[in-house]
């Protein structure tokens, strides 16, 4: 049943609750009442006529307020009649709404008995090695989701478009058959030796064709269908749907093939150095802890407590980051590492999807001017970037299909990222 039917399905059942709280007697003396106030208040309007007919008005077309429209929605009109009476409807609609909208969180998402979101391992994969040099690869990455974004970024900035093609998904929950990615019409060339499973339907035909060994014969994956996925099209495998693994991976893979055909088609940026591994990690889990998850935790906590400690989280992130953009080009200091692109992936959407949306406190990018200035010199330094995302496309389906964020589906002004950085 859909949230909105339900709901007023709820209201309905309200009324009637009400309509029988209120036992015979007392609703006659409520119409009793109700008709008394009527009379003295007809009473007060002609004597108020009467005055104002001696006073000169201005015109209705100066008026500040329209005119009430000739069509408009229908509705119960239980507000403006005073019955049921308001100080029962209105606690009552808002423990029911309440009550729903807590009921879709909880099966969106995990939380604990506090209301406090819990972002859980949905990892799939057969223990990753490196990658082999051979063209056997693709992604699945969909725009909106910033764990694709990551991933994405760090394909463009290696230069791997030519080695490891990416499915673009499409997130439509209404269309898919479990999850939200559709897969877009294949290309011609997208054909070639590879299995259909692998190019059309949806993400989750993808997942139930990797695990066609694995599972018995006519069952499906029970597991979510995430995006980023990597799968090894020649085995038909998932290699892994963890975001970290897979940069690190194509990573690895960008550093071998350098090193193995002394290619210098590929660029020779080191995402992930050696020597820095256990510092990347470190840094990362930082950041995810007070930024990159601490927007989501604000967004789908399901009560104040869970909301007061992610904003927190949230505001010491903003500080932090800016001063530590401050003393330095970027966040491991005055070389870009992976690190700067999953900030990067986190801030095209901060401003107009998790400060509104998920009500993520801190203000706008621009206001922290070592941050903004990062951002800047990012796009400056690597531009390939700026095509790594579609911002209002990314920031608006937020808003199209978190709907139990968003009950009226209504999208809010969202800039390009070339307007937005401009902007700043």
């Amino acid at each position: 049943m859909e949230i909105h039917r339900l709901l007023l399905l709820s209201l309905s059942v309200l009324i009637s609750c009400a309509s029988s709280l209120l036992q015979p007697p007392l609703r006659h003396e409520y119409h009793r009442l109700h008709r008394s106030r009527t009379s003295l208040h007809e009473t007060s309007t002609n004597d108020e006529s009467k005055e104002a007919s001696a006073v000169s008005v201005s015109s209705a077309s100066s008026s500040l307020y329209q005119p009430t429209p000739t069509k408009k929605p229908w509705t119960f009109g239980i507000l403006t009649s005073g019955f049921p009476p308001q100080q029962l409807l209105v606690p009552v609609v808002k423990f029911v709404t309440f009550q729903v909208w807590r009921l879709m969180m909880n099966e969106l998402v995990t939380h604990d008995e506090e209301g406090r979101f819990i972002r859980e391992s949905f990892q799939a994969g057969n223990n990753p090695s490196p990658l082999e040099i051979d063209g056997r690869y693709r992604l699945y990455l969909g725009n909106p989701c910033p764990w694709c974004h990551r991933v994405k970024a760090a394909v463009a900035v290696l230069g791997l478009e030519d080695d490891i093609p990416v499915t673009t998904l499409i997130d439509d929950a209404e269309k898919a058959s479990k999850g939200g990615w559709v897969l877009p019409q294949a290309s011609a060339a997208d054909q070639v030796d590879i299995a259909p499973e692998l190019i059309s339907g949806d993400l989750a035909g993808v997942y139930n064709y990797c695990y066609r060994d694995i599972l018995p014969e006519g069952e499906r994956y029970k597991g979510r269908c995430t995006a980023p996925l990597l799968v090894d099209v020649q085995t038909g495998t998932i290699v892994t749907n963890e975001s970290n693994e897979i940069m690190a991976l194509l990573n690895d893979y960008a550093r071998r093939k350098r090193k193995e055909t002394d290619s210098n088609t590929l660029k020779s940026i080191d995402l992930r150095p050696v020597d820095l591994e256990q510092e990347l990690d470190k840094t990362s889990k930082h950041w995810f802890d007070l930024l990159w998850n601490g927007s989501y935790r604000c967004g789908f906590a399901t009560s104040q407590l869970a909301y007061d400690e992610a904003a927190s989280d949230v505001i010491k992130g903003l500080k932090e980051m800016n001063n530590c953009l401050g003393a330095q080009s970027y966040l491991m200091g005055d070389t870009l590492t992976e690190v700067d692109l999953k900030a990067f992936a986190w801030v095209t959407r901060f401003d107009f999807a998790y400060t509104v949306i998920f009500k993520a406190p801190g203000g706008r990018i621009a206001q922290y001017k070592n941050i903004a200035a990062w951002v800047k010199r990012l796009v400056s330094d690597y531009p390939e970037l700026m095509g790594t995302v579609d911002m209002q496309d990314a920031c608006g389906s937020y808003y199209r299909q978190l709907f139990m964020l968003n009950f009226g589906r209504v999208v809010p002004y969202i800039p390009s990222i070339e307007e937005w950085v401009a902007g700043m």
